[in-house]
C-alpha cells in the first residue's frame, strides 16, 4: 500500500468518480431518502478527498425524491410530469448533500448535465474547464442529468452513461458504478441460484451473461446500462468497478487505496482515446453500420473504415457527420465514429454491390478504396474520427504507485484537447 508521502509527490492527483443509484438513495418501502446511505457516501467521499483524490459524484434519485416529496406511490407516465418532479427532487437531494458535505468539512457544488451538452465540442471544453477550477478550488462536483429538459433519459436512460462520459472528461482512473447487487452475475441471482459473480472482465464483447431486466420502480437504469457504461469508460482509460452500494464505505477504498478486488471489475484500455476521440465517446450514437473482416481489421488497426467494408446498416436514418456504432459481422461493437455519409447513401451502396454480385468487381473497389459512383471521399469513415471501444485492457488492477511511470499512458492529459 503506497504512502501518503508518495501521493504527494505525484504530478497530477488521481481522480475518482462515484455513481450512485435511485434505489440506492431512497427507501421505496418507507418512501423517504435513504439518510443512513447518503451520510455514509459523503463520509467515504471526504476521506477520499482529503487524501489528495478527485472525487465527482454522479447522484441520481431526483425523479425519485421529487416522488417521495410531493407524495406520489407511481411514477408518473407524462413526461412534463418527470420533469416538473426531477425540479422538486433536485433541490431536495442537493438540501441534505450540501448540509452533510458541510458538517464534515467539504464544499460541494451542483453541476447539471445532459447528453447534448457533452456532444457539443465548444461546451464538452468548457464543462471540462469548470471542472478542473472545481477540482483547483478544492470543491466535490455533484452531477445529475439535467431531467428538466434531457427527455431521452427520462424515456430510455440513465445516469450510468453520463457517469461513464464524465469520467472521460475529468480522466477519472476509477468509476464506481454502486448498485444494489455486488457486481456482474452470469443470470440474474434473485431468480438463478447458479448464478456466479464474476470478479474481472477484460472483454465485454465476450461477456456471456443474462443482464435481463429493469432497475428499480423509481429508477431507469439497470445491469444492460452498466454494461455500456463500462464499455465507454475503458476506453478512456478508466478502471469501470461495479459494486454493492451497502458496502461502498470499505469497497471504494479498498479497491482505490490498496488495489484489491471488490464487485466485478472492467479493465481499462491500455492506450486510452484523448483529445477529440475521447469526445466522441460523448456524441450520442445515430445508427449502427457493420463490417466485413476487412473492415473489422481496419477498425482495430486504427486506420480508416473505407466504404467498401461496409455490409450493413441499422438504426435511425443517420445524417453526414452523426456518430454511428461500428459493428463486426457477429454484432460486436468494435467503435464509434462520426461517418462521412448518410444512413441512405450507405445503404444505397451495400445494396448496388450486392445486386452486382461480381467479386472480381468488389475486390477492384476494395483495392482502389472508392466507390465511382458516390460523390465523395472514400472513407465512410476517417480514422480521426473514430474511437475504438474494442480495446486492449490492462491484464491487472492497479494503485496510486502505478501512477508514477508504469507504463500507463492514458492518464496523461492531451496538452492540445481544448485546441480540437
Amino acid at each position: 500500500m503506497p504512502l501518503l508521502s508518495e501521493l504527494a509527490g505525484m504530478v497530477e492527483e488521481p481522480t475518482v468518480v462515484i455513481k450512485v443509484g435511485t434505489s440506492s438513495l431512497l427507501r421505496q418501502e418507507a418512501g423517504t431518502l435513504h439518510l443512513s446511505q447518503i451520510c455514509t457516501l459523503c463520509e467515504t467521499v471526504a476521506r477520499l478527498h482529503k487524501q489528495g483524490i478527485r472525487v465527482v459524484l454522479v447522484s441520481s434519485g431526483a425523479v425519485g425524491a421529487g416522488m417521495f416529496r410531493m407524495g406520489l406511490v407511481e411514477k408518473p407516465k407524462e413526461v412534463a410530469k418527470k420533469q416538473a418532479l426531477a425540479a422538486v427532487g433536485q433541490v431536495h437531494l442537493m438540501r441534505y448533500y450540501e448540509d452533510i458535505f458541510n458538517t464534515i468539512g467539504i464544499k460541494c457544488a451542483q453541476v447539471l448535465l445532459t447528453l447534448e451538452n457533452l456532444s457539443n465540442r465548444k461546451q464538452y471544453v468548457r464543462a471540462r474547464n469548470t471542472f478542473s477550477a472545481l477540482f483547483e478550488m478544492g470543491v466535490v462536483p455533484v452531477v445529475n442529468e439535467n431531467d428538466t429538459v434531457a427527455v431521452e433519459e427520462l424515456k430510455f436512460g440513465d445516469n450510468d452513461t453520463l457517469s461513464a462520459q464524465v469520467a472521460a472528461l475529468v480522466d477519472a482512473r476509477w468509476l464506481f458504478l454502486l448498485t444494489d447487487v455486488d457486481g456482474l452475475y452470469t443470470a440474474n441471482p434473485n431468480t438463478d441460484p447458479s448464478a456466479t459473480r464474476i470478479e474481472t472482465v477484460e472483454n465485454i464483447n465476450d461477456l456471456d451473461v443474462d443482464v435481463g431486466g429493469a432497475g428499480s420502480s423509481v429508477g431507469t437504469g439497470g445491469m444492460i446500462t452498466k454494461l455500456t457504461a463500462a464499455r465507454i469508460a475503458c476506453a478512456a482509460g478508466c478502471k469501470t468497478i461495479v459494486c454493492l452500494s451497502a458496502n461502498l464505505e470499505k469497497d471504494v477504498e479498498a479497491a482505490v487505496i490498496e488495489g484489491k478486488s471488490v464487485g466485478t471489475a472492467f479493465l481499462p484500455a491500455k492506450k486510452a482515446a484523448k483529445g477529440k476521440k475521447k469526445w466522441i465517446l460523448a456524441v450520442p450514437v445515430r445508427g449502427e453500420i457493420s463490417v466485413d473482416e476487412a473492415g473489422e481489421k481496419a477498425v482495430l488497426r486504427g486506420l480508416p473504415l473505407l466504404l467498401t467494408h461496409i455490409s450493413g446498416v441499422s438504426g435511425e436514418n443517420f445524417r453526414v457527420q452523426e456518430c454511428v456504432t461500428v459493428r463486426d459481422a457477429e454484432g460486436n461493437e468494435l467503435a464509434r465514429g462520426l461517418c462521412n455519409y448518410p444512413a441512405t447513401t450507405l445503404r444505397d451502396a451495400v445494396a448496388s454491390r450486392a445486386k452486382r454480385g461480381d467479386p472480381g468487381d468488389a475486390a477492384r473497389e476494395r483495392e482502389l478504396g472508392w466507390e465511382d459512383d458516390l460523390d465523395g471521399p472514400p472513407e465512410c469513415v476517417h480514422a480521426n474520427n473514430m474511437c475504438v471501444t474494442h480495446v486492449e485492457t490492462l491484464s491487472r488492477s492497479f494503485t496510486f504507485a502505478d501512477f508514477q511511470g508504469a507504463g500507463y499512458d492514458s492518464g496523461a492529459r492531451d496538452s492540445s484537447d481544448e485546441e480540437r
